[in-house]
């Protein structure tokens, strides 16, 4: 046994690849929103405004939401048997777009979910929902899930120039390294990349040649003082 753990630990094996956090490229969201049906705007408008997991936005109560502050809850539900992750509660500010979205929002009468389904319980087809708004906008539906609105939440308010440790607060981690995997590379970056050229040598100007001096004309004065013998321009034999 202890020459089995002596060899394995002696082995050199591959680290585990860390793979970049798959998001949603903004072109794709756009598709995706306008073709929401109002109902499917305010409902994914929260996840991704949010960032707030499947869980989180299905046991998302009326009395979770401050409409005057601007703020929404994730709060343990013990009667329907739902604790945060990490069963730690947290409050972010929601942007002014979303509390609008909530407004305009039906409120179902004695109902406390703010997303119910048609019987107005929780509602369990979020996801199925998702992929009908993709399918309906064009897109891949293999490719649109509700897991991805979570990181795409967090780059875009890093993104955006909010502090690592606000956003680990909004997003519920643990730890600051898990916030720092969504600190990705941008995608939509080519109108700039394309700006970025290959130098190109630039011809040197040609040499100017020094200007020719034109002979100087005499004064009248110069001409008198010259000897007579100089001034026809001839010399006197003597």
């Amino acid at each position: 046994m202890l020459r089995t753990l002596r060899v394995t630990r002696e082995l050199q094996l591959p680290e585990r690849i860390t793979s970049f956090p798959k998001e949603y490229r903004e072109d794709n969201l756009g598709q995706f929103f306008e073709a929401c049906y109002d109902s499917e705007r305010v409902l994914f408008s929260t996840f991704l405004l949010t960032g707030f997991r499947e869980q989180e936005v299905m046991y998302l109560f009326w009395s979770d939401i401050n409409l005057q502050l601007q703020t929404v809850r994730v709060t343990a539900k013990p009667e329907l048997g739902f604790y945060p992750k990490r069963w730690e509660e947290r409050q972010i500010p929601a942007p002014a777009e979303l509390i609008a979205e909530l407004q305009k929002h039906t409120r179902r009468p004695n109902c406390q979910f703010v997303f119910p389904s048609p019987t107005g319980n929780r509602e369990q087809h979020m996801l199925d929902r998702c992929k009908a708004v993709a399918k309906r906008a064009g897109l891949d539906p293999a490719k649109f899930d509700l897991k991805t609105f979570h990181p795409t939440y967090a780059s875009r308010m890093l993104r955006q120039g909010f502090d690592v440790r606000t956003v680990q607060h909004w997003m519920g981690h643990k730890s600051l390294e898990t916030t720092m995997r969504y600190l990705v590379p941008a995608t939509d970056v080519h109108g700039k990349l394309d700006q970025v050229k290959i130098p190109v040598k630039i011809p040197a100007p040609p040499k100017k040649s020094p200007p020719r001096k034109s002979p100087a004309r005499e004064t009248g004065s110069a001409r008198k003082g010259r000897p007579a013998r100089f001034r026809s321009g001839k010399h006197q034999e003597q």
